[in-house]
């Protein structure tokens, strides 16, 4: 078996630089662009299995694919309660309109995330207690992109 074999059975996400999501274990991002003009940022997110992000919500319109694994949708007010289970191949579009919380499955996640911002804002993070934390903006995502291009990965 020739090298170029053995390396076509890489998975996609072995070969993505990742970086840790502060903060939180098992959640990582690679930023692919921030388009300022259109006010479009695309990312990947991987979930290792069962990891979960923060209760947020989108501001515009964002669209998921999802890559490898299973994204797990979950309610906002009751982080146990599963609304959604997004199997590899998955496409799905929101308006921004929805409050949730996002994981991986058993075998974990790999998604794109194409987000478009409401002046500059990309979305909304809140507490358990469902009081606004944090707003993240599109100079967010540039710091992280800048960040990436230092070269301190997480494979």
């Amino acid at each position: 078996m020739s090298s170029n074999s053995a390396d076509a059975t890489q998975s996609f996400s072995s070969a993505i630089p990742w970086q840790p999501f502060p903060g939180f274990d098992g959640l990582y991002y690679h930023v692919l662009d921030v388009d300022r003009e259109r006010q479009l940022v695309e990312m990947l997110m991987k979930f290792d299995p069962g990891s979960k992000c923060v209760p947020h919500r989108h501001v515009g319109p964002t669209r998921t694919l999802v890559i490898e694994g299973d994204h797990l949708i979950f309610d906002s007010a009751d982080p146990s309660k599963l609304i959604s289970t997004r199997s590899a191949g998955t496409i799905s579009t929101n308006n921004g309109d929805e409050t949730h919380i996002e994981g991986g499955g058993h075998n974990g996640a790999v998604i794109l995330l194409s987000m478009t911002a409401v002046n500059e804002e990309i979305y909304e993070v809140f507490g358990t207690d469902m009081m606004l934390k944090r707003v993240i903006n599109t100079s967010d995502f540039e710091r992280g992109l800048r960040k990436q291009l230092k070269g301190s990965y997480v494979s």
